[in-house]
């Protein structure tokens, strides 16, 4: 029995080893077939006139800084002939002494020679610029060519352009853990009661010079006694974890004009940084600070544009007006137990665009408040959340006073359903209002009491664009257009965010409509 075991292991091993034999070969002559093509297929190549397509026929990185780098753009260049290409040469027009670099499917040589492209296919070309120092103050572009060559054809070519420009470069030197407390973030457990970041402490005798932007790395300090005047003009980019930090006993001026606003931003303004929110900390304004005035700003990409902490024991309080506050991952401002008068404001493209907490005293006038749901967050926000009180260990709340809470003539309006959060206790004595104002607001609140005046409720408010930051009016049947209280626009808000003289009676919000006809006298503010 054993025996004829053996032998038909035996047989079935021989069979084993035909069979694997067998299977090789085939893989094999597989391969040799596959070469074979491969060969055949690079054997001839196309000739005469063969004009190649490129996806894009420019490249151009917005506002790159000298001494930093790009970011990498690309563009794929295709052969559209039956038969491969090979192009004899593809560099840059401006050689080795060229600002930018190429990687043509993984080699970035200046010159590379025999690129051979598949008929029918495509490669990839990537490019990013690095911009010299060019001693001026304002933005200079620089520019090359992407040259290919082949079949003795005339060069063709892609365009390569840059906006560089000149900063100073301000950088941290010192280190500090501060107690943190965002009343919109987690509690419980997983709550961050304190935060550490980088700062450097800014020189009073230094005044702040409009010529160049400050490119900051770490928190800009300003020390007690001390105030941070910003003149118009004046532009400010940020890394991750960087702001303006000032500190109790200090102040901030800044003194933008409808021409020269002052910018706040992140570093990169290239690709899709350009509209990325979160890119850098905050304008925090410590408690006990103050008072500050704000004016003419464009505060873009950071994660809260002005944030504002306890202020009781001294005057304190922001005074904010014609300034646009877009792209925030979490507030637009942000106050806790202090004091906003503000007019003019378009606040967009944040998760909570008015966090007003624990008490204190405000009062808004035509504002233009729109939230956004910020997909990471998990939940959709509100244009504003205003309340009085902070949730202590204890199930009891601490309730903190609140002696004004007034918004006219704003908009309120979003992604989600409940625009409005007003979350009270001992709300019987809270003297907030809202006056013709246009709410979205899927449950209606108690409007018995004489607290929205003159409001509309859930319509469309018609802006221009807002994928394209562009709150104006876009048309004359807005619900916007004439049906702002007159009695609110008086004294500065007699005139909008763009200069434009108010109607009688005025717009909700803070443009005034202006028809296609005069639109040309009253340009916006250029995008920055």
């Amino acid at each position: 029995m054993r025996e004829k075991e053996a032998a038909f292991c035996g047989r079935a091993g021989k069979r084993g080893n035909v069979f694997k034999g067998a299977g090789l070969a085939l893989c094999m002559a597989f391969f040799l077939w596959l070469s074979m093509s491969c060969r055949e297929e690079y054997r001839h190549f196309a000739e005469g006139e063969v004009h190649l397509q490129f996806s894009r026929d420019t490249i151009r990185f917005d506002t790159v800084f000298t001494t930093l780098g790009s970011v990498t753009e690309r563009f794929t260049v295709r052969n559209p002939a039956k038969e491969a290409v090979r192009i004899d040469r593809v560099y840059l027009a401006s050689g080795g002494s060229s600002r930018f670099r190429i990687n043509v499917s993984g080699d970035t040589s200046l010159v590379q020679n025999n690129v051979v492209i598949a008929g029918g296919d495509s490669l990839y070309v990537f490019v990013n610029v690095n911009v010299a120092e060019g001693n001026r103050n304002d933005p200079f572009e620089i520019y090359d060519y992407i040259k290919f060559e082949l079949n003795d054809m005339p060069a063709q070519q892609v365009v390569l352009s840059a906006w560089g420009q000149d900063a100073r470069y301000l950088k941290s030197d010192r280190t500090i853990t501060l107690p943190y407390r965002d009343p919109a973030a987690l509690t419980g457990a997983d709550a961050v009661d304190s935060v550490r970041f980088s700062y450097f402490v800014w020189n009073p005798a230094q005044a702040v010079d409009a010529d160049k932007p400050y490119v900051v790395y770490g928190y800009l300090t300003v020390e007690s006694g001390q105030t941070l005047r910003i003149p118009a003009g004046s532009r400010f980019y940020f890394s991750q974890n960087s702001g303006i930090w000032i500190q109790p006993g200090a102040r901030l001026q800044v003194e933008g004009t409808l021409s020269e606003p002052v910018l706040f931003t992140s570093i990169r303004q290239d690709g899709d940084y350009r509209d990325m929110a979160g890119q850098w900390g905050r304008i925090w304004l410590s408690g006990e600070s103050g008072p500050h005035q704000v004016e003419y700003a464009v505060i873009r990409n950071a994660e809260t544009g002005l944030w504002l902490d306890s202020c009781i024991q001294v005057e304190g309080g922001l005074s904010v007006a014609n300034t646009r506050i877009e792209n925030m991952s979490r507030h637009g401002i942000l106050s806790l137990q202090n004091r906003v008068e503000g007019w003019n404001l378009c606040i967009t493209h944040a998760q909570v665009p008015l966090m007003l907490a624990e008490g204190g005293e405000y009062d808004f006038r035509h504002g233009t408040f729109v939230s956004r749901y910020m997909g990471g967050s998990g939940m959709y926000s509100q244009a504003l959340v205003l309340n009085n009180y902070r949730q202590g260990a204890l199930e009891s709340p601490v309730v903190y006073p609140m002696e004004k809470a007034e918004f006219s003539n704003s908009v309120f309006y979003g992604s989600g359903s409940q625009q409005l959060e007003l979350d009270f206790a001992e709300a019987s004595v809270l003297p907030y209002r809202f006056n013709s104002c246009l709410v979205s607001m899927s449950r209606l609140p108690d409007t018995s009491e004489g607290r929205f005046p003159g409001c509309i409720w859930n319509e469309d408010p018609l802006f221009v664009s807002e994928e394209s930051y562009d709150f104006r009016i876009d048309t004359v049947i807005s619900p916007l257009v004439g049906r702002a209280d007159p009695a609110f626009s008086t004294g500065a808000a007699g005139y909008d965010l763009n200069g434009v003289q108010r109607a009688n009676p005025p717009c909700i919000g803070a443009y005034e409509f202006v028809s296609a006809d005069t639109a040309a006298f009253f340009l916006p503010w250029r995008r920055k």
